[in-house]
C-alpha cells in the first residue's frame, strides 16, 4: 500500500498557524542568488536553480527569509530578492486512484509542557478527518495522518514530523475521528511562533 505524501523539496501544502504566515514558492530564474542578509550587498551563500520549491518564512519589502532543502539534502537559509520567485498553489503527487474519499482538517497547534527525550517543548496538532467508502459499502479501512512542525526564523530551520495509523471498521455513512500527532522539538517555546508546514490523511486497505 502507497500512502499519499510529500516532503520539502517536493511539494507541500501550506498550513500555518495566524500568528506567522508561511508561504511556498519557486523560483522563476536560472539562478537565484541567496544572501545571509536582505540586501543586495548581502553575502552570497549559495545559489538555488529554477524550479526549486522554497519555504518562506519571513518577508521584508523586496526580499524574502527562505528555506528549503538543496540536491544533498542539506538545510538552505537564506535571503532571496522576492521578484524572482513565485507563489505556488501546491498539490500531492499523483498517486492511483483510490477507493475512499477523505476529507481532512486541522486546528491550531498547541505547546505546552517539555519532552522527556529531546528536552525542548512537548507539541501537537489535532488532525479531525472524515472518510467513506466510494462504493458505499461496509468495509476496514486504514488511516496514516501526519504532521511537518517547522519553527521559522531559527539559524537551523528543520521539520519535525509526527504520524499516527489506525484502523477502521467503514460503515456506508462513512467514519470520522480525531487524531493527536506528538512531537518533541529540540528548543523552548510556545504555540504562537510554531508552525505546521504540511498535514494530511491518506486512507487504504
Amino acid at each position: 500500500m502507497r500512502w499519499l505524501k510529500c516532503v520539502l523539496g517536493g511539494c507541500l501544502v501550506l498550513i500555518a498557524n495566524s500568528a506567522m504566515a508561511v508561504d511556498f514558492y519557486m523560483v522563476m530564474v536560472d539562478s537565484l542568488n541567496v544572501r545571509q542578509g536582505p540586501s543586495h550587498s548581502g553575502h552570497i551563500i549559495t545559489k538555488a536553480p529554477q524550479h526549486q520549491l522554497v519555504l518562506e518564512t519571513r518577508r521584508e519589502g523586496d526580499w524574502s527569509e527562505i528555506f528549503y532543502l538543496d540536491s544533498h539534502k542539506a538545510n538552505v537559509k537564506g535571503w532571496v530578492y522576492n521578484r524572482y520567485i513565485q507563489p505556488q498553489t501546491l498539490t500531492p503527487d499523483t498517486v492511483a486512484e483510490s477507493a475512499f474519499a477523505i476529507n481532512v482538517s486541522a486546528a491550531q497547534p498547541v505547546c505546552e509542557g517539555r519532552s522527556m527525550i529531546t528536552g525542548g517543548s512537548l507539541c501537537y496538532l489535532d488532525v479531525t478527518f472524515a472518510v467513506q467508502s466510494k462504493t458505499g459499502q461496509q468495509t476496514d479501512v486504514q488511516v496514516n495522518c501526519w504532521a511537518d512542525f517547522v519553527v521559522p526564523g531559527r539559524d537551523s530551520v528543520t521539520p519535525v514530523q509526527a504520524t499516527m495509523t489506525k484502523r477502521y471498521r467503514l460503515t456506508p455513512e462513512g467514519a470520522s475521528d480525531t487524531m493527536r500527532l506528538k512531537a518533541g522539538l529540540k528548543q523552548l517555546l510556545d504555540s504562537t511562533i510554531l508552525n505546521v508546514a504540511y498535514y494530511n490523511c491518506a486512507a487504504g486497505q
